[in-house]
């Protein structure tokens, strides 16, 4: 049997679904593999390793194929973490991959310095353990939305390179970066691949019937009359894609009492989670009540305060939840309504909330956190969008919400639920997937307009026109093309990957909460509730609309209770799970001094980061860090070198080791960068950084408000025309060894403020020994970045 083995590791879905997508095109009918392994890299001991350790004769080599991202500074995604663990393991064999052939393709964020950090490690540490590399390895942005020009091509070719490597004459070993690939497959090869791949329409293309939205707005963006003919376009052009991310099969009554027969014996058996160290992860989230919320913009509370009262209901009836989504739509206006006449700021204004959530955490402290860890939200589709695909579905193929379906052979859950919790409904809609959608359109001048959005013809950007700047979902592009909605429930799952969690930076420690006498064990995390118009375009009649965050708009509605200061009968609840960092790390050492550039949510870890701070210089002086170190609970967060040591004689009370190290440390100065847009509204967290400048736990607090002034003021700005400003950057850097934190929007911050700080060192020093100085610092952990798109 040869088996072709596809692994990924993913942390926002991205990598699972090329991995996926890749699989479903490989059969024994149109490749040599008779069997597809597509799973996530840390299963590679259960189901990868055993075969991979034996000759494969008479084949040459094992296939495998990694797609994998990076997520954070330069970690590997939880899914993955084992296998590069594995990897880099000094008792690995040296040569444990010498019966495998492979290729990597990496998912990266140029935001970050260290890009597609994870994927270059697979790559290199396959070839070093014996591995035979096929293709070169391919890097893929996902920051810049170019991800499709790398993957495109290294998915059309990468199967067949494999299948030469492992079955044919040549090893087709290769180094370096992905070259010219497209003419590994013709044209033509490329059109009966799809046509073979493609799942059939459920009607026939129809005459069109009336113009429908979606073509008549195409039509005006390319300046096309009604009258001419809509353009066609080569199937060249088109994405290639595979038959669908996911399979699927409706299960009947008779064949659901045998499978819970059967799951009844698996239900007695029971894992321990204590025992394998793994407690909460995205399979398997914790449960988490919302303890406490509160609004850090200025924002006015009166519908938090209407909405408060149907907080009770909102997690289990969806007519609340839409009625209360509405409300604060109602309350908080993106732009004037008819004949009304404010000002821009307040629009302006009404856009950018900001809320602090608590969240409980379990007592026996299974899910534990430090000051720079992220938490992963999981949240389902939207009301409207739900039951938007349940009726279509139900209208056009009697498909009931509680019909059960087997997903991937998993086990069966009502298709409500699977289109509820599991499908993403909401985000921005991807060419592959406008693609497979245009299969099943009945109408021909709607699938030839769908065509043109997905074809990589130059068509005057109407794709970032229509669907990028628009943020047009599935459920917006089935409106407008209003054909496609014959889409069979397959077909829709093939069309949509799985709803990504969203991850919030966390902005409280657990020391200083411990030490105020917490009697919850619990966190805190920051989040902008996403609320804004798109472009207006005079071509396209429903543009100009307002876009609401999936998560953030939800969480705001179960907040309101606390958003309004009221109580709760109940507490609602999120399904978390931790995301640890390496990198974002305060220093071990107390007395290094630290730069910490936070501008908007980015001050939210900031302020875990000096909560903790000062609950270290609390146990400065504390006789409790001797009864923890006495006790074996001492987690002050500091490596104890053992020369430093000098344990002597004490009284029977225990060793004050832990007060020893502390009083010889001094603490390090601490510099700290914000900037929002209004002083006044979006100044987030200003009392508590005043509060710690004015306890001495901030030495400078720098402020920029980019509307307040006649031009944009940002924190980079800062530094750069304030020389009193970019001198202390400069001395604390190069005189005081600080080191910098920068946290935030990657829309060209991050890169901005590297950019300027370089250009301070460079003032100082020269334009070379400026650069090499910055990447020093990086190499040594001393700039740390964490940043989103």
């Amino acid at each position: 049997m040869a088996t072709l083995y596809i692994l990924y590791g993913s942390a926002t879905g991205n990598s699972q679904h090329i991995a996926k997508d890749l699989a479903s095109t490989v059969s024994p009918s149109n490749s040599s593999f008779t069997e597809v392994i597509c799973t996530e890299l840390n299963d590679f001991k259960k189901k990868c390793l055993p075969k991979w350790e034996t000759d494969p004769t008479p084949n040459k080599k094992h296939a495998l194929i990694v797609v994998c991202s990076t997520t954070g500074n330069a970690e590997a995604p939880e899914n993955a973490d084992r296998f590069t663990r594995f990897i880099k393991r000094k008792t690995t064999k040296a040569n444990q991959f010498e019966f495998v052939a492979f290729s990597v393709l990496g998912l990266g964020d140029s935001n970050y310095d260290v890009f597609c950090a994870t994927g270059k490690l697979i790559d290199k540490k396959l070839a070093d353990l014996g591995g035979t590399r096929v293709m070169p390895l391919a890097c893929a942005d996902e920051g810049t939305g170019t991800l499709e020009e790398v993957v495109d091509p290294w998915v059309e070719v990468v199967v067949q390179k494999m299948e030469e490597a492992c079955f044919g004459t040549s090893s087709n070993i290769a180094s370096g970066q992905v070259s010219d690939l497209s003419s590994v497959t013709s044209m033509e090869e490329k059109k009966i691949e799809n046509e073979d791949i493609m799942p059939t329409p459920l009607l026939a293309v129809e005459k069109p019937t009336a113009t429908s939205d979606g073509v008549r707005t195409v039509r005006n963006l390319l300046k096309i009359s009604s009258t001419d003919t809509m353009p066609t376009v080569e199937d060249s052009s088109l994405p290639s894609l595979g038959a669908s991310l996911s399979s699927c099969k409706l299960i009947n009554e008779e064949e659901m009492e045998k499978r819970i027969r059967g799951d009844s014996i698996a239900d007695n058996m029971t894992v321990s989670s204590a025992s394998s160290g793994i407690y909460y992860t995205l399979s398997k989230p914790y449960e988490s009540k919302v303890i406490g919320a509160r609004y850090l913009t200025n924002t006015n509370g009166e519908c938090a305060k209407k909405v408060s009262g149907m907080c009770d209901a909102i997690q289990r009836d969806e007519e609340v939840l839409m009625r209360a989504m509405k409300m604060y739509e109602d309350s908080f206006p993106l732009k004037p309504a008819n004949g009304e006449s404010k000002d821009d700021i307040t629009y302006d204004k009404n856009s950018k909330r900001v809320i602090e959530m608590s969240l409980s955490l379990p007592d026996d402290f299974t899910l534990e956190y430090e000051p720079g860890d992220s938490v992963g939200l999981i949240v389902p589709n939207s009301p409207q969008a739900t039951n938007f695909i349940l009726e279509m579905l139900q209208r056009n193929h009697n498909i009931l919400p509680s019909q059960k379906i087997s997903v991937d052979a998993n086990t069966p859950m009502a298709v409500e639920d699977v289109i509820r919790n599991n499908v993403d409904l909401c985000s921005t809609m991807k060419k592959k997937r406008l693609y497979l959608l245009s299969m099943f359109a009945t109408d021909a001048e709607e699938q030839k307009a769908l065509r043109l959005l997905c074809s990589s013809e130059e068509k005057g950007d109407l794709f970032t026109f229509y669907v990028e700047q628009q943020n047009r979902s599935v459920v917006d592009m089935l409106k407008e093309f209003p054909s496609c909605q014959s889409i069979t429930l397959e077909g829709l799952l093939g069309c949509l990957p799985s709803i990504p969690p969203r991850y919030y930076s966390v902005c409280s420690s657990p020391m200083k909460e411990r030490q105020n006498g917490a009697v919850n064990h619990c966190l805190k995390v920051a989040f902008s509730v996403v609320d804004y118009l798109t472009p207006g375009i005079a071509e396209d009649t429903n543009s100009h609309r307002r876009i609401g965050g999936l998560a953030t708009r939800y969480l705001e509605c179960l907040c309101s209770s606390f958003l309004a200061n009221e109580t709760l009968s109940v507490n609602p609840t999120v399904s978390i799970f931790p995301k640890p960092t390496h990198d974002f790390r305060l220093p071990a050492d107390l007395s290094t001094p630290l730069i910490l550039i936070g501008p908007g949510t980015g001050i939210a870890p900031f302020l875990g980061f000096l909560s903790h701070r000062q609950a270290q210089y609390a146990l400065l002086e504390s006789s409790e860090a001797a009864e923890m170190a006495s006790e074996g609970t001492w987690r002050g967060g500091y490596e104890l070198d053992p020369e430093e040591l000098n344990i002597t004689d004490r009284d029977a009370r225990g060793l004050n080791v832990a007060v020893d190290y502390m009083r010889k440390q001094s603490a390090g100065e601490i510099d700290v960068f914000f900037g929002c847009r209004y002083s006044n509204h979006d100044w987030l967290y200003e009392k508590e950084l005043k509060e710690f400048k004015a306890a001495g736990i901030v030495s400078n607090l720098y402020t920029a408000f980019s509307r307040e002034g006649d031009e944009k003021m940002y924190v980079q700005t800062l530094m750069k025309t304030e020389k009193a400003c970019g001198d202390r950057v400069v001395q604390m850097i190069t005189e005081k060894g600080a080191s910098v934190y920068v946290c935030g929007d990657g829309n060209a911050m991050g890169k901005d403020v590297q950019d300027t700080i370089t250009s301070l060192l460079a003032a100082k020093m020269n334009a070379s020994d400026g650069a090499a100085y910055m990447n020093q610092m990086k190499a040594t952990g001393r700039f740390v970045l964490d940043i989103w798109s």
